[in-house]
This record gives C-alpha cells, sequence and structure tokens, in this order.
C-alpha cells in the first residue's frame, strides 16, 4: 500500500450499509495519521468527523480553499484537507468534478471519496474522476472510494480495483453489483449481517470472508 508518496498506487473500494464498519476498516486499512497528503470528500462529515481524528486538518467548503492549500504544498509539501459539499446533487458534481482534477494535479497523495454514488452513476461520472480512475495511479494516488449503494457507482472506478471490501448489503440490485465485481454467489453477499465481510485482492484474485 502507498504511502501518500509513492507511485506504487492502489484503488479500493469499501462498500456496505451504514453501521457495518465501513470507516473502521477504511482507517484500518489507511493508517490515515502517517499520511502526509491527504484529501477527503465527506458528506457526511458531521457524523464522521475525518476532520476530528487527526490534528492539523483544515475543514473547509470552498474548492478555492482546496485549491489554494494544495497549490502551496506544491509536490512534495504535507497537506490534510477534508471538503463538505453542500448536499445538492447538480453543485457537489460540479466541485466534485474540480476537487478530482486538484488532487490528479498535485498527485503523490491519498484521495477519499465517501458516498461516492452520491456524485457518480454506474454509467456515468465528472470528467475529473473518470481522470483519477485512468491516470491516478501514475501519479501516485491511493484511491479509497465508499458507498452504500455500489450498484450506482461508475463502473470505471469498480474495474480499476486493487481491492474490495464488502460488509452487509440490504437492496438485492447492490447486492448483485458487487457479487459480479466479486464472481461469487448473491445469496453470500445477501446473508451478510452485522459486521461481515467479504474482500478479494483483485491482485491475486484471493477472496477472504470474515463471517465471525
Amino acid at each position: 500500500m502507498a504511502t501518500g508518496n509513492s507511485k506504487a498506487a492502489h484503488f479500493v473500494a469499501i462498500i456496505g450499509a451504514t453501521g457495518c464498519g465501513k470507516t473502521y476498516e477504511l482507517k484500518r486499512r489507511l493508517g490515515i495519521r502517517s499520511r502526509p497528503r491527504i484529501l477527503i470528500w465527506s458528506p457526511k462529515e458531521a457524523v464522521d468527523n475525518y476532520a476530528g481524528f487527526y490534528r492539523d486538518t483544515v475543514k473547509t467548503s470552498s474548492i478555492a480553499q482546496v485549491l489554494q492549500i494544495v497549490t502551496a504544498a506544491g509536490k512534495s509539501g504535507a497537506f490534510r484537507v477534508v471538503f463538505v459539499p453542500t448536499l445538492n446533487q447538480k453543485k457537489d458534481m460540479a466541485a466534485f468534478d474540480v476537487f478530482c482534477k486538484i488532487a490528479l494535479a498535485a498527485g503523490n497523495l491519498a484521495l477519499i471519496v465517501e458516498e461516492l454514488h452520491s456524485v457518480t452513476q454506474a454509467s456515468n461520472a465528472p470528467d475529473g474522476w473518470r481522470k483519477v480512475n485512468f491516470m491516478g495511479r501514475a501519479f501516485g494516488l491511493d484511491v479509497f472510494g465508499l458507498s452504500q449503494r455500489p450498484a450506482s457507482v461508475d463502473k470505471a472506478f469498480m474495474g480499476s480495483l486493487s481491492f474490495l471490501h464488502c460488509g452487509r448489503l440490504p437492496h438485492p440490485p447492490d447486492q448483485k453489483a458487487i457479487a459480479d465485481v466479486l464472481n461469487i454467489d448473491r445469496g453470500e453477499i445477501a446473508a451478510l449481517t452485522g459486521f461481515q465481510s467479504i474482500q478479494k485482492d483483485m491482485q491475486s484474485g484471493k477472496i477472504t470472508r470474515n463471517l465471525k
């Protein structure tokens, strides 16, 4: 896993219903406290409180401020920014486009996107996000996408994954979408409860089931 300054970047999807442990899994995999450069898209910041997880974080709803901070840091300077969108879909998709382009231009960082389904669709996504999926690894981006509704997440991201973690999903279309990516029976996803999960290393093909 990249440290935020490595070209050996990974794309990770963490999928599941509210309360199934997505944020815990993210923090476990990310080692967020040691990341020198990080951008977080956090629609539920009032609940998730990424800004409170570590010090020296800027929380903002201004894309201009994000650009200012990242530009000032250059290619190697540290920054930790949590962006809180408006929850107006049209405005948020436009802001997300720019947010992703800022991340790509900066390079060598961890990009976290909460509620990815709110700013992408299965067959469409903002231009900046598509470019992150196509070119992010070459620019040293570790990308973590979290979603409750994987059937609505764009296929470009799902097809770019290095690792997929799936917890409980109540809706059949979401179960099918993830079962197809994991290449397992949908019934396995439907049967997940509590903090149970199924994970797949997309590079090796290894599937791990945590059914305790």
